[in-house]
């Protein structure tokens, strides 16, 4: 590699820190001091970093350039500690009292440098003898310069550890270990750098590498709080890398053999011979390198992540355990128990959960160890809880709720609640992309605290609880459903035979009493005409007002047995799909008769292409011929009526306007009960039995009915389908 390109290289190292400053400014660090520190932290090291760059400049910098930048660089590397140190004070609740002495002691050894440095003030004070060795100032200031990084390393080191150590397991903890994490790759890349070599800046370029992955460490660490477990991240890591390593120098050997295997072939091999050999060692290499891959990866597996071996064995037990998908609350009560006796604890709690308006989230109780009377939890939509526990698989700690920032925003409702429930452990339970529960864990039954291979063996349990929840709920919905809809039918089924036994007696009323309503008309009709034969004028005069009174009483009985006729010819519709459009002008024709007597013109329209119904063909001409029949009659001689077929949402229209006398607003609901009694200019007019029928036809077909009109000014009658789509 040129020297130019090595240039190339290091020169985008201490931009890298600028980016990381950019990218936590973008994710909008909300602690703005811990912001500050750890950007002057970067800022830092970046100046340290840039300093490596003048070993690789060649003659473009000057002497005195890269003198001054070497000398800038030393101290900036050893502020960075003490910068490091500084930010933890900020970001960690560690004893601030002991922080602040290592702090102080830290710019005290970093300022002393100063004067010692012989860089800067060469010759100071002469050489002397201590304990009969020589001590130059170089000596002095070496040590007081590496005790300058050396003491703030250690001392955030001490703190943090034993922050560490008092935590449980929890997001909060992850973050500290990722810190600690920090502190020792930092601590590294300084004594990496302290190896200074004239004209071998190999051991500052390792250093800035160690660095970068120090600051993108502590970077990440700031800006997100949902960190994966460190120890399971190493050991995925290390069994990954392990993994590669054997399987890369396996099949390295086996190519080797298999080069030299060909090259000691004889030389007298025809070159089918080789091809096959080449052919026959291939197919014993792809099968080896398959059957090494499987056994490298399954070995690492079990030395490496045996959590997730025992997670898999405890899933395997439990699909055998549930056997047929019982009830949520059996499957819950079940789980509850594998969750008891695996992870040592009696206080477990299961939550299924709603989705609320506004985002909420609502936790129902499922099921317990215990009998305890548990409260439904409707978390807000803004709420952090929620936000956590919809977004994230991880287990969410109640320390986490206590210290983390992100959850100070917190309603106070729910952390109270929270609280009361005394729960240390929340693990939510995903269907896919959905939320379909919650886990609440309270203390194990040894009084410690839960592990990673808790959380392991937690999370692959969860894996196989989640879906087959969401299908019992689903399960249990559509029972629901059904018992609701069955029990539904049931009552249908009752109402229409009651119905059809109602419509049979109605019939075999009316042909009972129409003949029995006819007889007495009859035999006093005959009677009338015996008296009417007789010569006596006075007879003569009675027998003709008999007759008339006869006949007006006998009209209306003979209306309703006419109506009641009708009305029995309603019991039973034949469906079909059929257009409305083309009803209305078959009405058209049918009344036109009518309409050129009364010199009343009928217009038509249509306004869409979509004119399908299901429906009686015939009843449904008859509904509108009666609301045509009656827009005619009670129109203005010489007036219009307007017939127009449109489209309103899912509902075909038949609308009928005309320009006649119109309905006085206090008989306009009565109309089509078929009593109301119409006047206008000093005439009586009744809309009689059609309008009734009409809305009876149109209301069996699922559709309704509206009337406006002003009086005077004519009327609007409305008649509404649904709209059916034909292929």
């Amino acid at each position: 590699m040129t020297l130019t390109q090595q240039f190339l290289i290091i020169s985008t190292l201490p931009l890298s820190f600028i980016g990381m400053i950019v990218y936590l400014w973008r994710a909008r660090l909300k602690r703005r001091p811990l912001f500050l520190r750890w950007s002057l932290t970067l800022l830092s090291a970046g100046v340290w970093a840039s300093s490596v760059i003048r070993f690789f400049g060649g003659n473009n910098f000057s002497d005195i350039l890269i003198y001054n930048w070497g000398v800038v660089g030393t101290y900036a590397l050893s502020l960075t500690a003490v910068l490091l140190l500084y930010t933890t004070l900020t970001f960690l609740p560690v004893p601030k009292g002991y922080g602040q002495i290592g702090l102080t002691l830290s710019l005290l050894l970093w300022a002393g440098a100063l004067p010692l440095d012989p860089n800067i003030w060469p010759n100071a004070f002469p050489d002397f003898l201590l304990l009969d060795q020589p001590v130059r100032q170089f000596d002095i200031w070496a040590s007081v310069w590496i005790a300058s990084w050396v003491l703030p390393a250690v001392a955030t080191w001490i703190l943090t550890q034993k922050l560490n150590s008092n935590l449980p397991p929890s997001l909060f903890r992850n973050q500290v270990q990722y810190w600690l994490v920090v502190v020792l790759l930092l601590a590294l890349g300084s004594g990496l750098s302290s190896v200074q070599q004239p004209g071998q800046p190999g051991w500052q370029q390792a250093g800035v590498f160690v660095m970068v992955l120090a600051a993108l460490t502590g970077t990440i660490s700031l800006a997100s709080t949902a960190l994966p477990d460190l120890q399971l991240s190493l050991r995925q890591l290390l069994s990954r890398v392990v993994s590669g390593l054997v399987v890369f120098g396996l099949t390295w050997g086996a190519l080797t053999l298999l080069v030299r295997a060909v090259r000691n072939l004889p030389a007298d091999t025809p070159q089918n011979g080789e091809i096959l050999v080449l052919l026959v060692a291939a197919a014993l290499f792809v099968g080896l390198f398959t059957l090494v891959s499987h056994f490298v990866t399954e070995l690492s597996r079990r030395l490496f992540l045996p959590g997730t071996l025992r997670g898999e064995t405890v899933s395997e037990a439990f699909s055998n355990a549930i056997g047929n998908l019982p009830e949520p609350e059996q499957l819950g009560q079940l789980f509850l128990r594998l969750v008891q006796a695996n992870l040592a604890t009696d206080e477990a709690w299961l939550f299924v959960t709603d989705d609320g308006p506004a985002g909420r989230l609502v936790l129902r109780p499922l099921a317990t160890l215990d009998n305890t009377v548990l409260e439904t939890l409707s978390l807000g939509g803004a709420s952090p809880v929620n936000l956590f526990l919809r977004q994230n698989r991880v287990p969410l700690v109640q320390y986490d709720i206590d210290t983390l920032e992100q959850f100070a925003t917190m309603p106070e409702p729910e952390r109270t609640l929270l609280s009361r429930w005394g729960r240390i452990l929340y693990k939510p339970l995903h269907a896919g992309e959905s939320l379909i529960g919650v886990l609440a864990l309270g203390l194990k039954t040894s009084g410690g605290s839960y592990d990673q291979p808790d959380y392991d063996l937690l999370d692959s349990m969860a894996r196989q609880i989640s879906p087959l929840l969401a299908q019992a709920q689903n399960i249990s919905s559509l029972r629901q459903i059904n018992e609701y809809v069955f029990q539904q039918n049931q009552a249908l089924t009752r109402d229409k035979q009651h119905l059809q036994e109602l419509v049979a007696l109605y019939s075999q009323f009316v042909d009972l009493i129409s003949p029995e309503l006819r007889r007495p008309f009859n035999t006093l009709s005959r009677e009338v005409q015996q008296l009417q034969t007789k010569e006596d004028a006075a007879t003569l005069k009675l027998a003709t007002q008999i007759d008339q009174h006869l006949s007006e009483i006998k009209l209306p009985i003979e209306k309703l047995i006419n109506i009641s006729g009708r009305i029995q010819m309603r019991n039973a519709f034949n469906f079909q799909i059929v257009r409305l459009d083309d009803i209305a002008q078959q009405v058209i024709r049918n009344l036109r008769t009518m309409a050129e007597a009364r010199r009343v013109v009928v217009e038509f329209t249509a306004s869409t292409p979509y004119t399908t119904v299901l429906g009686d063909e015939a009843q449904l001409l008859e509904a509108a011929q009666h609301v045509l029949h009656n827009a005619i009659k009670f129109n203005k001689i010489g007036g219009v009526v307007q017939v127009e077929c449109g489209l309103a949402g899912s509902e075909l229209f038949l609308r009928v306007v005309d320009t006649g006398v119109g309905i006085p607003p206090e008989r306009l609901e009565d109309i089509w009960s078929g009593l109301a009694k119409l006047k206008a200019n000093g005439n009586g007019r009744s809309t009689g039995m059609g309008l009734a029928l009409a809305r009876f036809i149109i209301m069996a077909h699922g559709g309704r009915v509206e009337a406006q009109s002003k009086y005077g000014a004519g009327s609007v009658f409305t008649l509404y389908l649904p709209l059916h789509f034909d292929d």
